[in-house]
């Protein structure tokens, strides 16, 4: 028998199908053992070694899987094809070490539950993958040190309950920061002017752009009512006319963020509620693993891809070569491919209607879209001077542009939304003009305007700006966006996340106790150097070492000041009030609910009490 471990049961359920009966394929049902709840779990005096505990409800999971891998003449492990499946993988390793110490263990991945791809996998089986079972249990670490350590000065400093977390902070941060641009900006008012202008009696607008050798896009009140005044006598000419054709690619295939921005602004979900939607279609094998920040597609499907679309949509949409895109980040996990659906036949209208099926929608557009041919537009601009006589312009100038589409290509397919869920305007179409052409006046349109804030986020932008600046890693973003808001960090306003009170209450205590140990900047640092011990450029120690060179003269400070007060360990003394009459040893003071009373000090073996001439206790109708 051979044993294969997978992480969901869902997943165990569906690649049994593909295997013969020689197969068991069993679940891991995820982490069997983890840092204690209650408990650091690092040994800061043994360089940083953690301390796990199984956990409580995976023992009957671990119990099963020893017997099995012990019945087994080989083990494969095919957790999830990441960093958290490689750790994942590893610990499972160290738990059935004894049941297998006489059979191979083999690590396998895949990055489709398909037929094919699990079948590819178990033929070329690998060792696990050490450097990034380092890289994970050092990012593991330097969660743990933050959140155990911080947390708790956190809430006896701000006096409730409160947490921190490494990638946490930083991204409440980004919140409270923009909150705080929003708060603190000062509203310029600007103006604009358009002229409305024809030729040949079809009308279009130019704007506005040069006074006196000046060039800006917002003019002062004063400047476009003395250039309104002249105008109104001029002639408008054309003095320049450029026209071009230029080509609009496709987006690339769907990576984790950007399946996450794309799915809040056309669906409205949250990036948490996004990857829950799309594990179902993973694990039932419709879309390849949703944890990815690569764009690479197999060449197989790109093919499969380009045939669908010459059948559905015609040669024309068919470019010349695959279309291929290169994965900017440079934190892209190991030989992933993009978000894709495994089998680009199967329609959005076979799968049963609800959110997995508008997500799985959104996914096989992007996908064909990003193989289909580039859109084209024909593009052009008119300079236009206004003239007292030929040869004597006004000193102020005017553009005008317009913006038609000629091929619709991949747009036939897939538009991406924008945060309001509408999609990009084309522009005006711009009649055919030629130089020195006069134009005819209808209106000029002076307009006030207000500079505005940069707008708060939403969770796309935040996903957005999260990956832009390097701060934890695809899996992670969900959750931050989550944490925040189920922690009562952050609230939406619609569809805008704002700090709550207790949010920037806690910012400000971590900005300043940890003004860059915490900050967005030092946590793409450090994610960076996590990614280097993959590469072996960098080691788990070492990465760990910097940290908390950084970390501890800020933190032991905070830790002296707010360490628990040690609690008494000799009771004071009992204040004596004389003599038992029964046992001869002394009456002490003794308090009980309903006040203050002398009992013997032997008590419970003596139960003396003084008479009462010698001392009277309290009343208990005014002793309390």
């Amino acid at each position: 028998m051979k044993l294969l471990i997978v992480e969901s049961p869902t997943k165990a359920t569906k690649i049994a199908k593909f295997l013969p009966s020689e197969w068991r394929v069993e679940a891991s049902r995820g982490h069997l053992r983890d840092l204690p709840e209650k408990a650091l779990g690092v040994d800061l005096k043994d360089e940083f070694a953690l301390r796990y505990e199984l956990l409580a409800d995976h023992r009957g999971t671990l119990t099963r899987l020893k017997k099995l891998a012990a019945d087994a003449d080989a083990v494969y492990l095919a957790t999830d094809p990441d960093r958290e499946g490689e750790a994942i993988a590893w610990h499972l390793a160290e738990l059935l070490r004894h049941e297998t110490q006489k059979i191979p263990i083999q690590r396998v991945t895949f990055n489709a539950v398909t037929q094919k791809a699990v079948t590819d996998a178990l033929v070329t089986p690998r060792r696990i993958d050490l450097a990034l079972v380092d890289a994970q249990v050092a990012r593991r670490t330097l969660d743990r040190l933050v959140g155990y350590l911080v947390s708790p000065i956190a809430c006896k400093k701000l006096d409730g309950r409160y947490s921190a977390g490494r990638v946490q902070s930083a991204c409440l941060r980004l919140v409270v920061e923009r909150e705080a641009e929003i708060t603190g900006f000062t509203p310029t008012p600007y103006w604009t002017l358009e002229a409305h202008l024809e030729a040949g009696g079809q009308p279009f607008t130019a704007r506005l752009s040069v006074i006196r050798e000046t060039r800006a896009a917002r003019w002062s009140q004063s400047a476009v009512e003395k250039v309104v005044e002249a105008l109104r006598e001029l002639t408008f000419i054309v003095a320049q006319v450029k026209s071009a054709e230029v080509s609009r690619h496709p987006l690339p295939p769907f990576t984790t963020s950007t399946l996450q921005q794309a799915a809040s602004k056309a669906l409205g979900l949250t990036p948490d509620r996004t990857m829950q939607l799309a594990q179902t279609p993973y694990e039932h094998g419709l879309i390849t693993y949703m944890r990815t920040d690569a764009v690479f597609v197999a060449p197989e499907a790109q093919e499969a891809t380009r045939s669908l679309i010459e059948s559905e949509f015609g040669v024309d949409y068919v470019p010349a070569l695959p279309q291929v895109y290169v994965t900017k980040s440079a934190m892209a996990q190991e030989a992933h491919e993009a978000i894709r659906p495994t089998d680009v036949s199967v329609k959005t209208e076979t799968l049963p209607e609800g959110g997995g099926r508008d997500l799985y929608a959104l996914i096989w557009k992007r996908f064909v879209a990003s193989q289909m041919r580039d859109a084209r537009y024909a593009v052009s601009a008119a300079l236009i001077i206004a003239t007292q006589a030929p040869g004597k312009p006004f000193p102020v100038e005017f553009t005008a542009k317009g913006r038609t589409l000629v091929f619709d290509g991949f747009l036939k397919v897939y538009e991406e939304a924008l945060d309001d869920g509408e999609t990009r305007d084309d522009g005006q179409q711009l009649p055919a003009l030629t130089n020195g052409q006069a134009l005819a006046l209808v209106t000029l349109t002076p307009s006030e305007h207000q500079a505005e804030p940069p707008p708060r986020f939403t969770d796309a932008s935040l996903v957005a700006a999260l990956e832009q600046r390097g701060i934890g890693r695809p899996s992670t973003y969900a959750g931050m966006v989550r944490l925040l808001r189920d922690r009562g960090y952050v609230k939406a306003d619609g569809k805008r996340l704002m700090p709550t009170e207790s949010g920037i209450k806690l910012n400000e205590f971590l900005t300043a106790s940890f003004p860059d140990v915490l900050a967005p900047e030092f946590t793409a640092k450090f994610e960076s150097q996590l990614d280097q011990i993959v590469t072996g450029k960098s080691e788990r120690l070492t990465v760990l070492n910097a940290f908390w060179l950084a970390f501890y003269p800020l933190y032991k400070p905070l830790a002296d000041q707010y360490a628990p007060q040690a609690k008494p360990t000799a009771k004071p003394p009992l204040k004596v009030l004389g003599k038992c009459p029964k046992c001869g040893g002394d009456l002490v003071e003794r308090h009980s609910k309903h006040g203050v009373f002398a009992g013997c000090v032997n008590f419970p073996k003596c139960k003396g009490r003084p008479v009462p001439a010698t001392f009277a206790p309290a009343s208990r109708k005014g002793g309390r």
